[in-house]
């Protein structure tokens, strides 16, 4: 692996251990075994309306959903193609965003929480705008664009994704037990 792929692997294994992080069920949540009811929202856009139309929410939260949701997954549209020839088609960067926002919703539901279509719409969201990001650095600054084969390239984001579901897991088992 180059210098460039090494660096790309491990900011990716330092932004994907960050999502896990802030995804995840709390560390106190485990400890005392409270974790939250699963709760599945199937229905396109729901999550977003009731968001944006609860008069309860505080000023702000509304906004702070649906960005946040949506920056979740931007800086993974983002390193993927400066990193990864593999990765420089749209349709492959905005796919292996949504199998990673996927990947965390089936784990939110799993581990007793909130899995939305709408979380899996707005992170795929942030993921193609990354892209879109990627892109315009490319062409402003042709230096960023990655060299290299472009074949296997994709195994190196997998592997990292799998070592933090993995090391997640192994850490709540660990605490659990």
């Amino acid at each position: 692996m180059r210098k460039r792929g090494i660096i790309g692997t491990l900011l990716l294994l330092m932004y994907l251990a960050g999502v896990g992080l802030f995804t995840g069920p709390s560390l106190a949540q485990l400890l005392l075994g409270r974790l939250p009811q699963p709760r599945l929202e199937l229905i396109p856009f729901a999550d977003i309306i009731s968001v944006v139309t609860d008069s309860a929410a505080p000023g702000l939260g509304p906004l702070v959903n649906i960005a946040g949701n949506i920056a979740l997954l931007f800086p993974l549209g983002l390193f993927l193609p400066l990193f990864w020839r593999w990765f420089e088609r749209a349709c492959r960067t905005i796919w292996w965003c949504f199998g990673t926002s996927l990947s965390i919703e089936l784990i939110q539901l799993v581990a007793g929480g909130v899995t939305s279509v709408d979380d899996l719409l707005l992170n795929t969201l942030g993921g193609a705008l990354g892209f879109a990001a990627a892109k315009l650095l490319m062409k402003i600054c042709p230096k960023l664009e990655p060299t290299g084969e472009g074949r296997a390239e994709w195994a190196a984001p997998l592997v990292c994704w799998l070592v933090i579901i993995a090391a997640g897991t192994i850490f709540d088992l660990l605490i659990l037990w």
